[in-house]
């Protein structure tokens, strides 16, 4: 019972130990976009840490009766917003009607739009939200999305924009800083290797070792002729 104990706890620990080189991956990030009846909030989409990757939900969130808006997405960067390479969304209502089921009285009834950008969509693409009351255009606003690259830099590795020569001995110091955090963690890492490696070997020596005084105590078994 106790040597299960201890292999399950050594167990969750290895798989942990794994895992966390991991934990600096890049996780897709949802931006959230209303629609209310004056204005989109936010509009423009620049900040950097929108990045390759990352998704956008525009949700209508406008009260008005009988209000709707397209949301219409330059995605071939031609300055139009309709062709066949767009993004364009159907029109978005305040709520949609559900029968006694829960489902759709009518399918193409949506209340958001949702669109992800893929690993190589870096760029500036343009948009604009329609409002209709009654069927009736009321507004067109435009706004610009900017898509970041995802960029993972490796550490010590130089990039563009680093400073060499005299002058550069603050940046410098924050440079050496950064490697010797990164120094750090690779030495914590193979620590943790080294200490999983040898709790595996002690493990498979612990069980070797309990087999055998098992074997030990078993008694003989002897075959009696009459």
């Amino acid at each position: 019972m106790v040597r299960g104990g201890w292999f399950g706890a050594f167990s969750v620990f290895i798989t942990v130990a794994l895992l966390m080189p991991l934990a600096s991956a890049h996780e897709q990030e949802i931006f959230n976009v209303i629609l209310v009846e004056d204005d989109v909030r936010p509009g423009n989409i620049t900040d950097v840490t929108f990045v390759e990757g990352n998704g956008i939900v525009f949700r209508m969130r406008d009260t008005t009766e009988n209000a709707s808006m397209q949301v219409r997405i330059d995605l071939d960067q031609d300055g139009l917003f309709e062709d066949e390479g767009d993004n364009v969304s159907s029109w978005l209502t305040r709520s949609c009607e559900l029968d006694e089921n829960g489902s759709l009285v009518n399918e193409s009834c949506a209340v958001s739009h949702s669109i992800v950008f893929g690993n190589t969509s870096q760029g500036t693409y343009g948009y604009q939200v329609e409002r209709l009351v009654n069927n009736s255009p009321t507004d067109v606003w435009n706004y610009t999305i900017i898509v970041h690259p995802d960029i993972h830099e490796e550490p010590g590795q130089p990039t563009v924009g680093d400073c060499f020569g005299a002058g550069c001995d603050e940046e410098s110091e924050v440079g050496d800083e950064v490697q010797r955090t990164s120094a750090s963690i690779e030495s914590k890492l193979s620590a943790v290797m080294a200490i999983a490696s040898l709790g595996i070997f002690m493990m498979v020596l612990s069980i070797r070792k309990e087999r055998r005084i098992k074997n030990s105590d078993r008694p003989s078994t002897f075959l009696e002729s009459e």
